[in-house]
């Protein structure tokens, strides 16, 4: 299957079209647009490359001026994309580890960015921890990097990790068990958890474990992603599992997800929150993040979640009402794109996903 007729997946779902028929069409470049759409509210797609040769584009931010930050994983340089064209001058270059899963990990535009020009890095020093930045943007060049908090251990693997401001204004953590399921149970130590800090890097005062413990919730694997439900703002989390029970999380102050030594696959222990979808067998799940735009209105207030292992892009209507029950899904994007690293709405009402060599949009047929 091409990959036209692979971007045409999701949109034959949702038309409720023969899948043969369309297929055909679509393996020819066939135009759905060029006929009456039989819902005017199902708005036709194409998958298009924004972005080629790009360097394990590992985390995507929009800034509200519509400028594209994004962390190169491997090189420790934050980029920026501004009118389409890839700025030849780094935003930042960090030194960064490297070792198996270790890298330039997580990046947030802070909500007063049009104010203060804040942007927060989040990556794998050489000294063996993790250090979370803060930079000031001028002219599109980081400056005055200051540091406002260091996560005392880091791994060669299930490090995480990104960062993301909540409705709350507080600044969310994702970091993974660091090789230790046992951490992910105690809130005294960074990893295995969301944590949860003021956005001056200190921790917040009114966190479930108290004012001491930066540890949000407990119980969690190696969150690769998370992003906040459009209307409450709760968190929705990409969990990685071992060779098992990868999962979607919706992720509540103090809640326990689980992930300790001698985990069993196909956990039902009722003293853990369940998972709102396991992925057997494992998926990979990256980046995550709702559609709130209004270009494609069948994707409203809809969950996308990418996955590294099938390059697939899902869908999912969840029902917050009910704790985030999840109602629906389908696979909007079936693969041919390579190992999809994130997923983020850009301020065109485009959807941007990366893998590890360009970043893609969904736009209108």
């Amino acid at each position: 299957m091409n990959r036209v007729a692979q971007a045409c997946t999701g949109l034959l779902s949702l038309w409720g079209v023969s899948l043969a028929v369309a297929l055909a069409a679509c393996s020819a470049g066939g135009d759905f647009s060029s006929g009456p759409n039989p819902n005017p509210t199902l708005v036709p797609f194409r998958v298009e490359t924004f972005l080629s040769n790009a360097n394990f584009p590992v985390t995507m931010a929009f800034a509200p001026d519509g400028r594209l930050f994004y962390n190169e994983l491997r090189t420790g340089q934050v980029r920026v994309v501004q009118n389409g064209q890839l700025q030849s001058q780094p935003f930042a270059t960090l030194a960064v580890d490297t070792n198996g899963e270790r890298g330039l990990l997580g990046l947030a535009i802070d909500p007063n960015f049009a104010v203060n020009h804040f942007v927060y890095v989040y990556y794998s020093d050489p000294g063996g921890f993790h250090r979370l930045v803060r930079f000031t943007e001028s002219s599109g060049v980081g400056t005055n990097q200051t540091t406002i908090v260091n996560i005392p251990r880091s791994n060669s693997n299930h490090n995480g990790g990104n960062i993301g401001f909540g409705r709350d204004g507080k600044l969310y953590v994702s970091v993974g068990d660091c090789g230790s399921p046992a951490d992910s149970q105690n809130n005294a130590e960074f990893c295995g958890k969301i944590l949860r800090f003021n956005s001056n890097g200190t921790i917040a005062s009114d966190n479930p474990f108290g004012a001491t413990s930066p540890a949000f919730n407990l119980g969690l694997r190696n969150s690769f992603d998370f992003t906040f439900h459009p209307a409450s703002g709760a968190i929705y989390a990409s969990e990685n599992g071992p060779n098992c029970d990868d999962e979607i999380n919706r992720v509540v102050a103090g809640g326990n997800y689980g992930w300790r030594p001698n985990y069993p696959c196909g956990d039902t222990d009722p003293q853990f929150v369940a998972p709102l979808r396991r992925f057997n067998p494992v998926i990979a799940p990256t980046g995550i993040a709702f559609y709130t735009g209004t270009v494609f209105p069948q994707f409203r207030d809809g969950l996308f979640l990418v996955d590294f292992n099938n390059g697939r892009v899902q869908r999912f209507t969840v029902n917050e009402a009910m704790q985030g029950q999840i109602t629906q899904s389908e696979i909007v994007v079936t693969g041919g794109f390579g190992q999809l690293l994130d997923v983020v709405q850009g301020p065109d009402g485009f959807l941007y996903f990366s893998s590890t060599t360009a970043i893609l949009r969904i736009v209108p047929q």
